[in-house]
């Protein structure tokens, strides 16, 4: 029963941060290739935002290593999701402290997406979190 529940958070696990990680790709090539979205029309957001590249692209090849090792069931892939799962905590965290403190998720609809997208970061590090307990403990037993 256990190596059928670990088989599945890992195979979960393994999809969520492939998707993850692909997505958050994809916003960076969104926000480079379109000038009218993504916070360019408020200097306050685009600036916070583009602050945020190096730190996305760092948390992005986690997410797509941690996809990677999960599928190839190597060692390393628990604690890897531990970390992507921690730094998707901090940048949603960072996220919400910043859109909340200057009022801008009630500015707009692009706002509340970005309240969604923030909500899935917080919920999905935390379920990273607990997925990647799941399989160091099952390592263990």
């Amino acid at each position: 029963m256990l190596r059928t529940s670990t088989t599945s958070v890992r195979s979960v696990a393994a999809a969520a941060t492939l998707t993850g990680g692909t997505c958050v790709f994809a916003f960076w090539v969104m926000y480079f290739t379109s000038s009218a979205a993504l916070g360019h029309g408020n200097p306050a957001v685009h600036a916070f935002e583009s602050a945020f590249l190096v730190a996305d692209a760092v948390f992005a090849i986690l997410l797509l290593g941690t996809g990677i090792s999960l599928l190839r069931r190597r060692p390393a892939g628990p604690f890897l999701l531990v970390a992507a799962a921690a730094m998707s905590i901090y940048l949603a965290l960072l996220d919400l402290t910043f859109y909340s403190r200057q009022g801008l998720y009630a500015a707009d609809g692009g706002s509340l997406l970005e309240l969604i997208v923030n909500g899935l970061c917080l919920g999905g590090g935390l379920l990273g979190l607990r997925c990647g307990w799941t399989l160091w403990t099952a390592r263990m037993t």
